[in-house]
């Protein structure tokens, strides 16, 4: 599904986190998730990184419906069907476009004081910001690299 800039995750913000433990989601990700039903934020541990995969409800459908697209009784289909569905937290915005992370998901990704949302597009991750910081140059080496496998899309935007 090809999805237009006004329904993409884009850029990075740094917000506090309040002594109750909420966190103001940034008003550009508020405006993708008003996009979508629900307006929900589903969070997930990361299992190979110290932050939090998140995004809306469109996010959620896509990693279930990837999930059920391997062989129904693989290992690894029935680990990554226990991993996502016992681990997601369905997180609600309240009046201010704040969420309360719960405690768990914090500690996790080492959340005190600040919390960085980074987009990913159809999706974002929550990061403490100097977590992030240290991955960040090793990122650009991977990023300069990989940017030369690019290739142009055509104008139904399928690449060639």
């Amino acid at each position: 599904m090809r999805r237009g800039a006004e329904t993409l995750f884009f850029g990075s913000f740094v917000n506090k986190i309040d002594a109750k433990g909420r966190l103001a989601t940034p008003a550009r990700f508020r405006r993708v998730l008003d996009l979508e039903r629900g307006g929900a934020i589903y969070c997930i541990p990361s299992t190979d990184e110290k932050c939090l995969d998140c995004g809306g409800a469109d996010y959620i459908e896509t990693l279930m419906a990837s999930i059920a697209a391997l062989d129904p009784f693989s290992h690894k289909r029935r680990s990554l069907e226990r991993t996502v569905t016992a681990r997601v937290v369905e997180v609600g915005l309240d009046k201010e476009g704040r969420v309360v992370l719960p405690q768990h998901l914090r500690d996790h990704a080492g959340l005190e004081g600040k919390a960085m949302f980074a987009g990913l597009g159809t999706s974002f991750q929550i990061w403490n910001p100097d977590e992030f910081e240290k991955i960040a140059a090793e990122e650009e080496k991977i990023t300069a690299d990989a940017k030369l496998s690019l290739r142009n899309p055509t104008p139904n935007g399928v690449v060639s």
